[in-house]
């Protein structure tokens, strides 16, 4: 009896030297995996027309999470007819060993972000404080034999500051969040939804509301397959497919400028957007005082909305009262309720196809 208690220690020690050298078995088989994995998807994203490129991967976070270390990762993607570049001192891919089917894409040190085929090439460099990108894996991802999926995904990003160095502007996003999922029970398509808060953009983008932004939200639901950057045949397939984008929830809020809304959007038989949605806004008179100066609505158009928003808000004076604007597109020409606003440009899509000039 007593020669089986003094064996027992012995044996329970030889029981965790077993665990400790099946861990670290299971971690460096999960390594090996993920490295197959990721050179397949950078693969991929090649044969799309994507150009990355990085240098020798190199590995850390034993004996805790799986991490690959790409330094130097360069990616360019052509969009419409321009190329956006985006560069950095390194990424880190990391698994969970406990939870392999989740995989984190984490940008570290000091990023630089350009865009080309632009009037002024914009170069941009910064950093984050936090900048992740979440996703579930396929099955068989990590051998290299599927790629992440966006559902669920989750980006999270914190404390972001970038410099111009040209002219000296900033972008500056003190939080954003954006998930990704699938639509439910099963349609085909993707929910997405994304939060923002204390963005400040720069007067070079031409936005309509250039400047700070303390708030800007939006739920939508595209349903049909459509690619992340949609080609013109790729859109008109999904219109052709019943393709709609449904607007659940829009909130923006600039100054006194707050906008909210709900509705649906989708393409014409000429490939032109077409929608109807609910717009209530408060501050309208400097909303469209911004939108006259950014030019995009002449002063003429401007004081017509103004007269008409007054007559939506029952004659008051208040700009800081809620006004609800029933607004539809179809024509291309904006309306409010039965009245026409403004005619807005055709779009041409075979200029926003992947890899055209």
């Amino acid at each position: 009896m007593r020669g089986a208690t003094r064996r027992w220690p012995k044996l329970a020690v030889a029981g965790l030297a077993m665990l400790a050298l099946a861990y670290v078995g299971y971690w460096f088989v999960l390594a090996g995996a993920l490295e197959r994995g990721t050179r397949s998807w950078i693969e991929d994203r090649q044969r799309q027309g994507d150009d990355i490129t990085h240098g020798p991967p190199v590995w850390r976070g034993f004996p805790g999470s799986v991490q690959i270390v790409l330094p130097k990762l360069s990616l360019a993607v052509r969009v419409a007819a321009e190329t956006v570049t985006f560069a950095g001192e390194r990424a880190v891919v990391s698994v969970n060993p406990f939870a392999p089917q989740r995989a984190t894409l984490s940008l570290e040190g000091e990023q630089r972000l350009a865009l080309q085929g632009l009037t002024r090439p914009v170069r941009y460099t910064g950093t984050a404080e936090r900048c992740e990108l979440e996703v579930q894996l396929r099955p068989g991802s990590h051998d290299g034999t599927g790629s992440a999926i966006l559902s669920p995904a989750t980006l999270t990003l914190r404390a972001l500051a970038m410099t111009d160095a040209e002219t000296g502007e900033r972008i500056t996003v003190a939080a954003l969040d954006a998930t990704a999922n699938s639509l439910p029970e099963g349609a085909p398509g993707r929910r997405y939804a994304l939060a923002v808060k204390d963005a400040t953009l720069p007067g070079s983008l031409d936005l309509p509301f250039a400047g700070a932004v303390s708030e800007a939200a939006a739920d939508l639901d595209v349903s049909g397959n459509l690619p992340a950057v949609p080609s013109g045949d790729d859109l008109t397939a999904w219109r052709d497919a019943g393709g709609i984008i449904e607007v659940r929830r829009f909130e923006l809020a600039s100054g006194p400028v707050r906008l909210g809304g709900d509705g649906t959007l989708a393409l014409d038989r000429n490939g032109q957007p077409i929608g109807a949605m609910t717009l209530e806004i408060s501050g309208y008179h400097a909303a469209l005082d911004a939108l006259i100066v950014r030019g995009v609505l002449s002063v003429t158009t401007g004081f017509r909305m103004k007269q008409i928003f007054a007559v939506l808000a029952g004659g008051s004076v208040n700009p800081s009262k809620p006004v609800r604007i029933p607004l539809t597109l179809q024509e291309r020409v904006l309306s409010a309720g039965p009245i026409p606003l403004m005619e807005l440009p055709a779009v041409d899509w075979s200029s926003r196809s992947r890899g055209t000039s």
